[in-house]
């Protein structure tokens, strides 16, 4: 059987591009070609327009400079600098039909230049290209008046959707809302990336400026690129993590280790205070320690030793008495804890 062969395309601003840019082409390869639904023969990353007007959006001469360097000497995907050499902002629709209609050419030979990426991987057609999408853009469907009907009708009906989606995310709910993407339902293709990853490049952009690491979230060789080019505020050092005041010291950053805790005794009670401010224990001559044929055995648990149970009783006196632990021989009182 011979399977339909799928270039796809995805676009978006890629500002900048995050290894889970990369790795959405792989997860809908590896699904498409379990399922035996067609024959992934190329991939292709267009960068949106600077018109585009995204906030935080760099230069797209930056942009595809990272994409190049990300995507190395990959050999079935390539980047597309179509959209951003077009006068301004274009919509998806455009961009996609633009891309058919270049393919088209190079198979059928009316395109005299030829594109040695794809005459290197499709060696004959037909070919259709489909739109590389996560979930959101899916949802963004039903968004009133984000997307023209006619746009979406002739990017699901005649293209098609590969939309890579997360565990919990119901994207057959969005296609249910949409009584386009319902008509069009047989040409979308939901899979679900069940290795999560919630790596964005509004997360990497944030950390860069917080001069925080991003190592092993994209390409080593992006991460020189932006730090050599100062993108994204990474040219501001330090600028939300300042070094340590040299006039504390590292104590308040740093739990302690057990070692270095000094043990104390724990609270004492308000009652247990009281005994003690009368220098219970600094006076032991002033104490009365009940003949009840045990203190010779108990006489080493009456010495002071912190955290030691023991019960004292006041005489109407004034006098204090220590009953030694374990005693019956006297009422139960409340105990302090010395």
């Amino acid at each position: 059987m011979t399977l339909n062969k799928v270039v796809l395309l995805a676009c978006g601003s890629f500002n900048p591009p995050t290894n889970m840019h990369l790795r959405m082409f792989e997860i809908a390869k590896d699904h498409l070609h379990r399922m035996g639904q067609c024959l992934v023969v190329g991939g292709l990353m267009s960068p949106v327009h600077d018109a585009y007007g995204k906030a935080g959006l760099v230069s797209s001469t930056h942009r595809l400079a990272m994409l190049k360097m990300a995507l190395g000497t990959d050999h079935w995907i390539k980047v597309s600098d179509w959209e951003t050499n077009q006068e301004s902002w274009t919509r998806t629709r455009p961009t996609i039909e633009y891309h058919q209609n270049h393919i088209n050419s190079i198979l059928y030979g009316t395109n005299g230049n030829g594109d040695e990426f794809f005459q290197n991987s499709i060696n004959s057609g037909p070919v259709q290209v489909k739109l590389l999408c996560g979930a959101d853009l899916l949802e963004s469907f039903g968004t009133p008046g984000l997307w023209s009907d006619d746009d979406i009708e002739a990017i699901v009906g005649q293209h098609g959707l590969v939309v890579i989606t997360r565990e919990n995310c119901n994207p057959l709910k969005f296609i249910y809302n949409s009584d386009i993407l319902t008509k069009y339902m047989s040409n979308i293709t939901i899979v679900t990336e069940w290795i999560t990853n919630e790596v964005s490049s509004t997360k990497i952009r944030r950390a860069l400026r917080r001069s925080e690491s991003v190592r092993y979230l994209m390409p080593d060789n992006v991460i020189d690129y932006i730090k050599n080019n100062g993108l994204y505020g990474s040219s501001n050092k330090n600028k939300y993590l300042s070094p340590l005041n040299p006039l504390y010291n590292n104590s308040n950053f740093l739990t302690p280790s057990p070692t270095d805790v000094s043990m104390d005794s724990p609270s004492p009670t308000s009652r247990c205070l009281s005994l003690c401010n009368n220098n219970l224990f600094s006076q032991p001559e002033s104490i009365d320690v009940p003949d009840i044929g045990v203190v010779g055995k108990n006489q080493q648990n009456l010495s002071k030793h912190p955290g030691q149970a023991v019960k004292i009783v006041t005489a109407n006196t004034g006098r204090h008495t220590i009953i030694p632990n374990g005693d019956k021989a006297f009422v139960d009182q409340p105990a302090c804890l010395l």
